[in-house]
């Protein structure tokens, strides 16, 4: 199953806020990623992934593997 951004950050329970800050970005930063997350760097990629306990490819790929 894929998750889009705001899937994963709501299945983890953060708020944007909250993501915003665990990923060191301003919420006005992370509100873009959602809305377009290609983009996103592949560091802040790789930390959305480990923050929300989700792959990346789950989240950032999930439609290219169907």
């Amino acid at each position: 199953m894929g998750f889009t951004v705001k899937q994963a950050r709501q299945y983890a329970g953060f708020t944007q806020r909250e993501m915003a800050e665990k990923l060191g970005v301003s919420r006005d930063t992370y509100r873009k990623i959602e809305m377009s997350p290609e983009d996103a760097t592949v560091a802040i990629a790789k930390k959305i992934s480990e923050v929300v306990g989700i792959p990346i490819d789950q989240i950032f790929f999930a439609d290219l593997s169907t």
